[in-house]
């Protein structure tokens, strides 16, 4: 079988792995993204990079609340208002403290920094988050998904002018699965061997399928071994790590379009790599640097400091009453929701979501449109069903119910649910109220708390009393862990180009009997399990896209939770600065595409 630039289609026989290892899996990208992103382990999924140059689009107003006069919006792309122009230079500040150790695998520099001079054997599609050709020009899945053979590129020079070999890939991935700092050695929980077949044939032998391993894994960075390698050798096998590399004594290398060339702990300085072996930065330099706080990061934009500012939130935007600049609304894989709890031990009846009813009354009763103007400033897709958000494998066709506080009121009547008393708070026959307690951890993003107190005034208005209990870290999860003495349970994260979200639907990952799970509430569903295993057992993209469109329509039908949308990303550029194109995996990954506007 010849080899081809993309995904394969291979037939799908065989067995799931056991839970146990797939567990194993998903508890390292917890692990990965709380040190990547600095978020909750279970609330992030994270991102990476790719694509292609401006197209231009037409400027429109924000859809929600004003914005300063001097900062335009625009959807799609910037308008190249010239053409590219070789010169300049580009400074990016970026979240965090100390940058000084460029382990790639212990995750502790902000991924700009990587991602600007490391490239991975696959890319995930700025728009699509599919895999995509990078250092490896061609991949194929044989031996019925146990083998993946990858064809690397032979053209590609480290920045010390050795050649890419295959010896390099098998070096980076034993650092990622055996360095003793590294945050995603999981990932490797079903690799059985990674070899070199020649200099450019790199063969991966698996002990099960993994269906994420080929997004999630071969979009790591690649390491250079000659840099590296007799480092790490001269390390005992039991205590190896990069972390103790003298960076100081010779700059890292990389394969990628900027080469470091110079660094200290709250910088990274970069140069155009000339003898890269695809299309050359426009720009000369690039600067990342790190600065705490989202209002300090803020000042620096205002002040000309940082050229690009993601994340930004649409809060921070309006206080830019004295700046110019273009704001970018672009599509990201974030997704909010609050699951149902259906085994809540302070419930009488176990739960108050087990009448399907009861569920879509709630859902009906939120007006999401109306939040999503008074949260969101209207950049958030706020009618997005269920909690897939990378579009390689979303369900357009799947949507939520329409607001309707009346036909909320018909089902929450016809399930039994009536407000005997007249307090304005339904009861059952029993005389127990319709009080549920959703928890949400207190360092979730911030419009999460803003939206779920508009959905405590909406179900109010159908006599669904919420009440919202923010918790600090430890306290929640001991809340869903243990206790679980809740009704609700609210998230909101950004994904990884593959899906990883198995264990927050499937019953075998009910935290109540596997605590390496993440399924909160208990929730089983026969034919969303089929769905699952479907999806793990396949290997071919379109197979677990399919898999995945069914298992959203099922959980939306036998509704798993209140979904609440997918936010968009809100990138500010500053003046003066011109080629901008969105990236659903990180969206300011390619500065080598960014040219300077002439003066």
């Amino acid at each position: 079988m010849p080899l081809s630039s993309g995904e394969q289609s291979t037939e799908d026989l065989g067995r799931v792995a056991a839970v146990s290892r797939r567990a194993m899996v998903r508890v390292a990208l917890g692990s990965w993204l709380t040190t990547r992103i600095g978020f909750p382990a279970a609330q992030v999924y994270a991102q990476s990079a790719s694509a292609t140059p401006n197209a231009g689009s037409t400027p429109e107003p924000p859809s929600g609340l004003e914005l300063p006069p001097g900062i335009m919006v625009v959807r799609n792309a910037a308008p190249a208002s010239s053409s590219p122009r070789r010169g300049g230079a580009i400074r990016l500040v970026r979240p965090g403290g100390s940058q000084g150790n460029f382990n790639p695998s212990a995750f502790q520099q902000d991924p700009q920094i990587p991602q600007s001079y490391l490239e991975p054997l696959v890319r995930p599609d700025p728009a699509t988050m599919r895999p995509t050709p990078c250092l490896a020009e061609r991949w194929e899945w044989r031996d019925d998904g146990l083998e993946l053979i990858f064809l690397l590129r032979d053209d590609v020079l480290w920045h010390n002018e050795y050649p890419l070999t295959t010896a390099d890939a098998v070096f980076t991935f034993e650092v990622y699965r055996r360095d003793t700092a590294s945050a995603v050695s999981g990932l490797f929980a079903l690799v059985e061997s990674v070899d070199a077949v020649t200099e450019r044939e790199l063969r991966v032998r698996f002990t099960a399928r993994d269906a994420n391993w080929l997004f999630n894994v071969a979009s790591l960075p690649l390491i250079s071994r000659n840099q590296y390698g007799e480092f790490w050798q001269e390390l005992p096998a039991s205590g190896r790590t990069l972390s103790g590399f003298d960076w100081s004594s010779v700059l890292p290398v990389g394969t990628g379009p900027w080469q470091i060339t110079e660094w200290d702990a709250a910088e990274v300085k970069f140069g155009r790599f000339d003898r890269y072996w695809g299309r050359a930065p426009w720009l000369d330099q690039l600067e990342v640097a790190a600065i705490d706080g989202p209002h300090a990061r803020l000042e620096a934009w205002r002040d000309g400091e940082s050229h690009l500012l993601w994340p930004v939130r649409f809060r921070e935007v309006q206080q830019l009453n004295d700046a110019t600049g273009t704001l970018h609304p672009v599509p990201a894989a974030s997704v909010m929701f609050a699951a149902f709890n259906f085994a809540n031990p302070n419930q009488p009846a176990g739960s108050l979501w087990t009448d399907l009813r009861v569920r879509q009354a709630a859902s009906q009763a939120i007006n999401r449109e109306r939040y999503a103007e008074e949260v969101f400033g209207g950049f958030t897709r706020w009618d997005a069903a269920g909690a897939v958000a990378q579009p390689w494998a979303h369900d357009d066709e799947t949507t939520i119910p329409a607001f309707s506080p009346e036909a909320a009121s018909v089902l929450l009547t016809e399930a039994g649910w009536v407000d005997y008393d007249g307090d304005g708070v339904r009861e059952d026959v029993n005389g127990w109220q319709l009080r549920p307690v959703a928890i949400v951890r207190d360092d979730s993003r911030p419009e999460l708390a803003a939206v779920l107190a508009r959905v405590v005034r909406d179900l109010a208005a159908v006599g669904i009393a919420l009440s919202v209990e923010v918790l600090p870290p430890d306290a929640f999860d001991d809340r869903w862990i243990t206790r679980r003495d809740y009704d609700l349970i609210a998230y909101a994260y950004d994904q990884l180009p593959g899906f990883t979200d198995f264990d927050l639907y499937g019953s075998a990952w009910d935290i109540r009997n596997n605590p390496a799970g993440w399924n909160p509430g208990g929730y089983t569903n026969a034919d969303a399990d089929a769905a699952i295993d479907e999806f793990l057992g396949a290997i071919a993209v379109e197979r677990q896209a399919t898999a995945l469109r069914a298992l959203q329509r099922i959980v939306n039908e036998d509704l798993f939770g209140l979904w609440l949308g997918f936010p968009e990303d809100l990138v500010l550029v500053a003046a003066g600065v011109e080629g901008f194109a969105p990236d659903m995996a990180w969206q300011t990954a390619r500065t080598w595409e960014l040219w300077g506007a002439p003066e």
